[in-house]
């Protein structure tokens, strides 16, 4: 009986340590949230406001490296930063099912506190500054 309150009480700690550390990598600095789960086979364009196409990236090799890019990418939050928003969507799409949605602004951000970038997510700024053909 002894055992078993003791192999009770050592799963209960592994979960709340499992869950605090879950918890504290949670908007963190450098921590990158972007993880498509299938391959990426185009990028669609859409006004963020509106959605109205704008262009479809069927290109390979600019793909995969935007992915990688984005996988890799250190983030920054934008929770307290006052601005406009985004000027586009981006779709990551296997054929025709999204496999994830971006924000994208036409031009680089700069917050000033070591968050550049171009690709935003729920408060979160990427730091990749890859041009998409938008114009």
């Amino acid at each position: 009986m002894k055992c078993k309150g003791s192999i009770f009480l050592l799963l209960i700690s592994i979960f709340l340590l499992a869950g605090c550390q879950s918890a504290a990598s949670d908007g963190q600095v450098g921590a990158t949230a972007f993880n498509v789960v299938s391959k990426v086979t185009e990028i669609e364009i859409r006004t963020w406001h509106g959605d109205v196409h704008i262009n479809t990236i069927t290109d390979k090799a600019f793909i995969e490296q935007l992915v990688d890019d984005l996988e890799n990418a250190e983030i920054n939050s934008t929770a307290t930063v006052d601005w406009a928003g985004p000027d586009f969507k981006v779709l990551f799409k296997n054929e025709n099912r999204v496999l994830y949605e971006l924000g994208y602004c036409d031009r680089d951000l700069n917050f000033g506190d070591g968050a550049t970038g171009r690709y935003w997510e729920n408060d979160q700024l990427y730091k990749v500054n890859t041009d998409l053909p938008v114009d």
